[in-house]
């Protein structure tokens, strides 16, 4: 629930929503690069493959992992290039479907973040593995944090 009002020259809003904290990665490895973080929100996965799949042949990208986020529709996808910021916000901006919103706020931030745990009982899980066109330049292991934080709950 929202509700919104102005008094003068001010405007407010207040916001009343149930919130999850779950645990995210992100995007920037210890040595300033970045991963390729996507995000997809109620888009069918055949969208999301062929998106992706355009991209990786485009940009010569390593595999890519899609998980579900959510039922039915709701996707996440790494890849494990490494590239510096510009090009990792230029690679995730010129893929179909991604959600705009994840991007938006990815900028701000200066770093792509992804969920890993559950939100809402919704745990992410894998549902294709994208082969890639080169090997992957970063590991798990390079990625630089993790953090905890709020987001809306679906529940």
């Amino acid at each position: 629930m929202i509700k919104r009002g102005t008094i003068r020259s001010i405007k407010f809003a207040l916001m009343v929503s149930r919130i999850a904290k779950p645990i995210g990665v992100n995007s920037e490895l210890e040595d300033g690069n970045h991963i390729l973080m996507w995000d997809f929100d109620d888009v069918p996965l055949e969208k999301v493959e062929f998106s992706l799949g355009v991209v990786s042949t485009r940009f010569m990208l390593s595999d890519i992992y899609i998980l579900r986020t959510k039922e039915p529709d709701n996707y996440i996808a790494y890849c494990f290039s490494s590239f510096d910021w510009r090009q990792a916000v230029n690679i995730v901006i010129q893929t179909v479907y991604v959600d705009w919103q994840f991007v938006r706020f990815g900028v701000f931030r200066n770093k792509f973040t992804l969920r890993v745990t559950a939100k809402s009982g919704d745990h992410p899980y894998l549902v294709k593995r994208l082969e890639g066109k080169v090997l992957a330049t970063a590991k798990p292991e390079d990625l630089k944090s993790w953090c905890r934080y709020e987001t809306i709950s679906w529940k």
